[in-house]
């Protein structure tokens, strides 16, 4: 892994339920698949053990929305891809193109953000497609 870039996690969700998403308030999920879009200026392998490990545990300190979701008992993560040297705007597009895609939470993930992204965060509904690999 490079020291900078975009990565995407693949979360499940099999339930419905209820997260809160920091000044964004709470939000009722329903299941599915849910895929977040971040990146790292640096350090990016330790970006992604960080959220690996808030995943695993399900404790931690809250610093970002996808906290929310990662210490959430009822999400699970499912994969994660590293993009190094990636456009994290870029990626979400692509994952924006699945079929079925929806922004479940507006603005989720997207509060530093300066590209009009309408969320970091897609919803893929039970019955779609496999999240894009």
């Amino acid at each position: 892994m490079e020291n900078s870039g975009a990565y995407r996690l693949f979360l499940v969700l099999r339930c419905p339920a209820r997260i809160r998403a920091g000044a964004l308030g709470d939000w009722d999920l329903a299941p599915g698949w849910y895929v977040y879009v971040g990146s790292a200026r640096r350090n990016l392998a330790q970006r992604v053990a960080r959220h690996r490990r808030l995943a695993e545990s399900g404790e931690g300190r809250y610093h970002w929305h996808v906290d929310a979701l990662l210490m959430h008992p009822d999400f699970r993560l499912e994969r994660v891809e590293t993009h190094p040297g990636a456009d994290e705007h870029a990626l979400l597009r692509e994952t924006l193109r699945a079929p079925a895609a929806q922004v479940p939470v507006p603005g989720f993930g997207a509060s530093d953000c300066r590209s009009g992204c309408p969320a970091h965060l897609v919803y893929l509904p039970p019955g779609s497609r496999k999240p894009p690999a």
